[in-house]
């Protein structure tokens, strides 16, 4: 199996190098943390299951043209470094056009919890979305708990804890 069937520079990686070769593998999602190249596979079909309902519970609770899935997110002010977050719920409708977000039109970013994920999802991505300034950050965990953050100067600090199901039964949270 080829995982980057594009060429890639010898040199730090930028977002538009990040962008072309996910345009040339489509079976891999891509993330730059300091120009340095990191590759993901597919979700599984849990990580899949509960992207997709959260989705569907923004999509049908007032954020429409908020909510997507898996977008990028820069996550510095250089060109060196953006996530994809497994679901992002914006500020305000974003242009179709638009590859890499600027993280000050992200409201909340969310990454779901699986094997392989667990250090990058509970330690870096928060660390990363928080000195972005992203207000809110959520967490599930791989026993289906969403654990809540709230930007506290330049880190998150924890307000709420509720299972997938229950969160799901709900209203959406005010996220400003």
């Amino acid at each position: 199996m080829t995982v980057v069937t594009a060429e890639v520079p010898n040199r730090p990686l930028t977002l538009d190098d990040v962008t072309r070769i996910a345009a040339a593998d489509p079976d891999h999602r891509f993330e730059l943390s300091e120009g340095n190249l990191l590759i993901m596979p597919p979700g599984t079909w849990r990580h899949q299951k509960i992207s997709g309902l959260l989705f569907t519970w923004f999509l049908t609770h007032g954020y429409p043209d908020q909510v997507n899935v898996a977008p990028g997110v820069r996550t510095a002010a250089d060109d060196l470094n953006g996530r994809i977050p497994d679901l992002v719920v914006t500020t305000e409708p974003i242009a179709d056009e638009i590859v890499w977000l600027p993280p000050d039109k992200v409201a909340l970013a969310i990454e779901i919890v699986s094997k392989g994920s667990e250090r990058m999802d509970r330690w870096l991505k928060p660390v990363e979305y928080a000195e972005a300034g992203i207000p809110l950050f959520w967490r599930v965990e791989p026993d289906d708990t969403v654990v809540q953050f709230r930007l506290d100067g330049n880190r998150y600090g924890e307000y709420g804890s509720v299972p997938l199901k229950d969160l799901l039964d709900g209203d959406v949270p005010n996220l400003s």
